[in-house]
């Protein structure tokens, strides 16, 4: 079974506890981890409709650039300590579409992703949305998708 595993930078944890659910033998896993260039398009197209300049000048891009891949490059190594052994995937482009082709390519039998990021801690009223990325995949994957929300500990708090 070919498992698909799609990193944030904020999942590796459940994720990990996902997999873990799995039958081990003839398990392959593969890690994925997207460059998301959409904000850098539509800046440049905020930007070409005041006819201003191009922003930020080649050489700010060319570090910017690189940034973004050392980020990428932490994110799937945190990914390899708690899954190692695990092929890994890195991508740049929208991540929804981005996750749907590679899984396709890669042949996964099961694509793993978790909704929404939460960045802070935010006690939001009503139920948790799933996310533009995590619904796209859910709609278009070529395979069946698991889909793991975060554990919230004051949920489950551990009794001592």
């Amino acid at each position: 079974m070919r498992v698909l595993c799609c990193l944030d930078g904020t999942n590796v944890e459940p994720i990990t506890r996902a997999t873990a659910l799995l039958s081990p033998e003839a398990l392959t896993l593969g890690l994925i981890y997207v460059i998301d260039k959409g904000p850098h398009h539509e800046i440049e197209h905020a930007r070409e409709r005041h006819f201003r300049p191009p922003f930020p000048p080649p050489a700010r891009e060319h570090e910017m650039v690189e940034v973004e891949q050392g980020s990428a490059q932490e994110i799937i190594d945190e990914g390899l300590r708690h899954l190692s052994g695990a092929e890994t995937l890195q991508r740049e482009g929208r991540p929804e579409r981005e996750i749907v082709n590679a899984a396709a390519e890669w042949k996964a039998d099961l694509i793993v992703i978790c909704p929404r990021a939460e960045y802070r801690d935010k006690h939001k009223i009503g139920p948790k949305s799933v996310g533009h990325v995590a619904r796209f995949v859910l709609d278009h994957a070529p395979c069946p998708v698991f889909l793991v929300r975060p554990m919230n500990r004051d949920q489950f708090p551990i009794k001592r």
